[in-house]
């Protein structure tokens, strides 16, 4: 093992330009299948991240009536499927008296909406204080239709509802908020739907004055996370008992199940990562192709020197072994390369609807995904090639390095007679 430990110093110092330039395409060519293949994963876990980090709400309880039904909601909170509520008034508004775009308006009486419960994704600006009154939080939407920034100045118009249920816009009142902040609500990724196509605000409590909220309320509502486990029909069929108790629901309730949603939003965003996923699979057949036949190259080239060796006396397993060894450098130097590409690379994803639902972007390092991956970059080449190497090291056989010797003819040559 000597003459091998020799021999691989001598030939790392004789050719590390080589060396170093076979490690740096591998680690180039196999920090995209990782950052492909992480970002695939990234992408596709991102929404469902954002559900656990946001704590959002599974559930909606919207109870009949005008008012706040404060008491059926006060006992609402105190069953025992529930982990998380909080409740808010929907009212419908406009942008302005000429375009009449439709904005979704939400204030929560308790203050929870949007900062503990169904917490909103910050772009940009800060969190609002829910329990100011004259705040607001807009998504990306409201914000680039009134081109809106931190700080700016929110102007909508409130429009009652005639009984027939038709906007009176001739008594339309002019609402003023101040933007704390452009966000991203957990049920706004991708519009599912007529209740999150729309551009949306929220605003601190109270969301006006009371005679003006009151005529431009569509309602109430709870919004309710269940505890693990818990059975979404159970807590249905108990939200509904309730409700017959307390006369400011008059009894009836609607529940509305926000799976639907959360899955067709999951289905909106997979196509993404599965693309992502398919190109690190197509890329990483590829790079093995490629430089599986450039380091096979490079052991033919080192399987020259293997007679002068066997001369010297080292056996098969020993030759074997330093080719191995060459090989090895360049795929542990590649996949720490591909490493640091994959590292430096992750800020650019995830991809899509995704990357606005990933609650942390930036830097992200997968164990898993990075793990394997260094150890396939380390080790496939070396399991590819295993086999020429040992074909390099039959060939050099014999006691001068060489094939060995034709035997003696049995009839000696005229001259030697």
């Amino acid at each position: 093992m000597t003459t091998v430990w020799f021999a691989l110093r001598a030939d790392v110092r004789r050719r590390w330009p080589a060396l170093l330039s076979l490690a740096l395409l591998l680690g180039l060519i196999g920090g995209v299948v990782l950052t492909a293949a992480a970002g695939a994963r990234r992408t596709d876990t991102a929404y469902p991240r954002l559900l656990t980090w946001a704590n959002a709400t599974q559930t909606d309880i919207i109870p009949d009536g005008n008012g706040i039904p404060a008491d059926y909601f006060a006992a609402l909170a105190r069953q025992p499927h529930i982990a998380a509520m909080t409740t808010a008034g929907v009212y419908g508004t406009v942008v302005s008296r000429g375009n009449q775009a439709n904005v979704t308006v939400m204030s929560s009486p308790d203050g929870a909406m949007g900062v503990t419960v169904d917490r909103v994704k910050i772009l940009t600006g800060r969190l609002y204080d829910p329990k100011a009154p004259g705040w607001a939080m807009v998504d990306q939407q409201l914000a680039s239709l009134e081109h809106l920034t931190p700080g700016g100045t929110l102007r909508l118009y409130g429009v009652p509802s005639a009984p027939s249920g038709v906007p009176e816009y001739n008594k339309a009142v002019t609402l003023t908020y101040r933007v704390t902040a452009i966000v991203a609500f957990d049920d706004g990724i991708v519009p599912t739907g007529t209740n999150t196509a729309g551009p949306t605000a929220l605003v601190s409590w109270p969301f006006a004055a009371p005679p003006v909220a009151a005529g431009l309320a569509d309602g109430y509502e709870a919004a309710v996370r269940l505890t693990p486990g818990a059975s979404q029909a159970a807590f249905s069929s108990a939200a509904e008992k309730l409700a017959k108790r307390y006369q400011d629901t008059t009894g009836n309730v609607v529940t509305i199940n926000l799976s639907d949603q959360v899955g067709a939003t999951e289905r909106a965003i997979r196509p993404e990562a599965v693309a992502l996923a398919v190109f690190a699979g197509l890329a990483g057949l590829i790079a093995l192709a490629v430089i599986g036949q450039l380091l096979s190259r490079q052991l033919a080239l080192d399987a020259a020197e293997f007679p002068i060796l066997r001369a010297l006396g080292v056996n098969r397993a020993a030759l074997v072994t330093l080719s191995l060894a060459r090989l090895g450098i360049v795929t542990v130097t590649g996949a720490i390369v591909a490493l640091a590409v994959a590292i430096a690379a992750s800020p650019l994803m995830p991809i899509g609807p995704a990357r606005l639902a990933e609650p942390h972007l930036g830097v992200e390092v997968n164990l898993a995904i990075l793990g394997a991956g260094f150890a396939a970059i380390a080790l496939l080449p070396l399991a590819v090639l295993t086999p020429p190497a040992w074909r390099a090291a039959h060939q050099a056989q014999g006691p001068l390095g060489v094939a060995e010797p034709i035997a003696r003819q049995s009839r000696p040559s005229r001259l030697a007679a």
